[in-house]
């Protein structure tokens, strides 16, 4: 097992779950479990009578450690162009998700790009899936909620491999394009294919994301919503709500208090409101009445966009609030912030009371203030997790 990984990351709740690390394992030993984190696979071989357990990592090049974002403290690459734009043709809309869908759409067509790794989901019961859009109608068809986790990386080798994509678009939130920026960085040799297969990367405003248990237990089971009913979600920070729109018109909110408790704990670590280190970002936040806010970081991004208003799919228009967009970004960063320690405070209360919770408190330290666990720690873990006593 990669001891950057487990140490800097897994033990520290910061995984974003991008699916990096899994994706480009060099021995496929990593897999999703029960973890918000990869687990690592026990292999064993026999040995005449005896069964060997197999130390898969000791000798291993770790390219998983090559595109984790989370090893790498992240500067926000230069906007290039910030502009408010809407989805035209067909359908005019203002939406994110429709503009996103306009310019690969655009990108498609331009042969800018061949296919698109994207976040979709079931109708019927909200579950998040990973997508990979080959065509025109895939595109135009899919990218559904982005506020609900999928590791987007799982299918990244379908895609390159048994697909033979070499362009690919990959649309998700801030973090999967932090893991982009990770992967384009490396010198291993190993890695050079997935670095020229992905040529685009397009990011959402991300306020943070969240586990499925958000739909089958919050929306389904407490606020008596059938997922089937549910057309799209919204959240919106500023006003502290999620908003639940349905098919038949009618809208629902939920406090975000009770929405917080699903989210990905690697969110908590994540400052990255804009898609600072993607190509190309949308999002509501600081546009123009009735349109989305575009911000392009590379020439590629750059491309993206002139494609889309060449084909006539995208409306490009002035006046996005700046102030707003870096007013939003401050708050997103103090939030976080301000609500792990304060939740780390009942929790060290909550260990002078029970033995069972210093455990866990030392975690959430670590992972706040970014230490390691000493061997010491490690012994004295080990000790209270198995009797409790002291």
């Amino acid at each position: 097992m990669s001891e950057r990984l487990h140490e800097e990351v897994w033990a520290l709740d910061r995984c974003v779950g991008c699916g990096m690390c899994v994706a480009t394992c060099a021995k496929g030993m990593l897999f999703w479990g029960e973890e918000e984190h990869p687990s690592l696979e026990a292999r064993e071989k026999a040995l005449g009578l005896s069964r060997v357990k197999l130390d898969s990592c000791s000798f291993c090049p770790k390219t998983c450690e090559e595109g984790c974002p989370q090893l790498e403290e992240w500067s926000p690459l230069v906007s290039k162009e910030m502009v408010s734009v809407r989805a035209k043709g067909v359908i005019v809309s203002s939406e994110p998700n429709e503009v996103i869908k306009s310019l690969l759409v655009a990108s498609k067509a331009a042969g800018f790009i061949d296919g698109a790794l994207l976040m979709d989901f079931n109708p019927w019961t909200l579950q998040p899936i990973v997508k990979i859009a080959r065509s025109v109608e895939e595109m135009a068809s899919g990218l559904g909620m982005q506020y609900l986790w999928a590791p987007l990386f799982d299918r990244l080798n379908e895609a390159i491999y048994e697909d033979g994509l070499h362009n690919l678009a990959i649309v998700a939130t801030p973090c999967v394009s932090q893991a982009v920026r990770k992967l384009r960085s490396s010198h291993s040799e190993r890695l050079a294919i997935y670095q020229q297969a992905i040529r685009l990367t397009i990011a959402t405003f991300c306020t943070g994301i969240y586990k499925s248990e958000l739909v089958t237990q919050l929306l389904s089971q407490k606020v008596g919503i059938a997922p089937h009913r549910i057309q799209r979600l919204s959240i919106s920070p500023r006003d502290g709500h999620l908003r639940a729109f349905q098919w038949d018109g009618s809208e629902r909110t939920v406090d975000l208090n009770e929405v917080g408790r699903y989210a990905r704990r690697g969110c908590a670590t994540c400052n990255d409101l804009l898609g600072e280190s993607a190509d190309l970002a949308v999002g509501a936040l600081g546009a123009k009445e009735g349109y989305s806010t575009l911000i392009t970081r590379s020439e590629v991004g750059t491309i993206c966009l002139r494609n889309g208003v060449g084909f006539g799919l995208i409306d490009s228009e002035g006046g996005v609030d700046e102030a707003a967009l870096s007013r939003a970004a401050e708050e997103k960063d103090g939030r976080k912030r301000a609500q792990a320690f304060e939740q780390l405070k009942l929790l060290m209360l909550d260990a002078l009371r029970d033995p069972q919770k210093w455990v866990e408190a030392q975690r959430e330290f670590g992972r706040l203030y970014g230490t390691r666990e000493t061997a010491q720690a490690t012994k004295e873990r080990v000790c209270h997790e198995s009797c409790a006593q002291c």
